[in-house]
């Protein structure tokens, strides 16, 4: 190449969409008036764009390294032809050039960056909608907490996602020890301390992965994460039921006492106990909109048989009808 007549920097200026009208225009001159040089050219950007797609590389390091070196042996007392040391500094000029291009062609989102969290939460008995940087709508159930940092959010408590879909960035949640990758995707998500993980969707489908295991859930399916690590799909068990807390109506099919008491902490506030180990296995089904704490509380022991000390917050079932019936 005829290096002494091209501005290797203009070039990469020119190379990377960055040239004035004005330089754009003198470039193009220039390489129709060097045709040969023009292929070398456009081989140097289909090389700086093929490497453009592996961000990993440390262009800069590189570069670095190359100078050093070119550096370095600036005064070796060593003779070279010149036909040697053109060719080393088309060299240099090509790296020079091709790590420029690197640079700026690599997209702004694949470069290494901190991204702040941000804690959305909700008081005992309040739902409250929520909506992301990225687009997506999140409710998010009683005593609930959701910490998010980009395309990823971890839920302790309840939410509904209606996820803005991005197939280059899956938006990502974890609870429990498992995660829910969305595949364009509107699903509920269910994570108390010492209960299953329940994952509910309601249109699109997701990846539900626990360590090594995972399996994808579509529109209707339940997933189900077992607090002694057993992932389980039931395809098609999905009801209204699941998504009736969105609309602030609390709902119990056979849930155990576990499951009782973790829904009354975050709904009503009120510490759910039994003594009797008998009762303690019982299961409840029912549901409720608006009920006081105590109506609710009542409704349960009357289901167990049994009767309510209210000492506070805390509500004790107890066996047998009460002292006072």
């Amino acid at each position: 190449m005829t290096g002494p007549t091209l501005d290797w920097d203009k070039l990469g200026r020119y190379l990377a969409g960055e040239s004035s009208p004005e330089e754009a225009a003198a470039m193009r001159r220039w390489l129709d008036a060097h045709p040969s040089d023009a292929k070398f050219v456009a081989a140097l950007d289909a090389a700086a764009t093929n490497a453009a797609g592996a961000p990993s590389v440390d262009v800069e390091a590189a570069l670095r390294k190359v100078k050093t070196r070119m550096h370095a042996a600036a005064p070796s007392p060593v003779v070279i032809s010149w036909r040697r040391y053109a060719a080393l500094a088309a060299a240099a000029a090509v790296l020079l050039v091709a790590g420029v291009l690197v640079t700026r062609r690599v997209p702004q989102t694949s470069r290494t960056t901190v991204v702040a969290a941000r804690t959305y939460t909700t008081r005992v008995g309040e739902r409250r909608d929520y909506l992301l940087n990225d687009g997506t709508q999140v409710t998010l159930g009683p005593a609930s907490r959701l910490i998010v940092r980009g395309r990823v959010a971890e839920l302790f408590g309840e939410a509904y996602f209606s996820v803005a879909h991005d197939p280059a960035r899956p938006f990502v949640v974890r609870a429990g020890g498992a995660t829910i990758r969305d595949i364009g995707t509107e699903y509920t998500v269910h994570n108390d301390s010492g209960e299953a993980v329940r994952v509910v969707v309601s249109q699109g489908s997701v990846l539900l992965t626990l360590g090594r295991d995972s399996v994808t859930l579509v529109r209707g399916d339940v997933g189900i994460v077992t607090p002694g690590g057993r992932l389980a799909a039931n395809r098609g068990a999905a009801t209204d039921d699941d998504l009736a807390w969105t609309l602030g109506r609390l709902v119990f099919r056979n849930a155990s006492l576990p499951e009782l008491t973790a829904d009354l902490r975050r709904w009503y506030g009120v510490e759910l106990r039994v003594t009797d180990t008998v009762l303690a296995q019982r299961h409840f089904t029912g549901s409720f909109a608006k009920e006081s704490a105590s109506r609710v509380v009542d409704v349960i022991a009357l289901a167990f048989g049994a009767h309510v000390e209210q000492r506070g917050d805390t509500a004790i079932i107890r066996p047998g009808a009460s002292p006072s019936r």
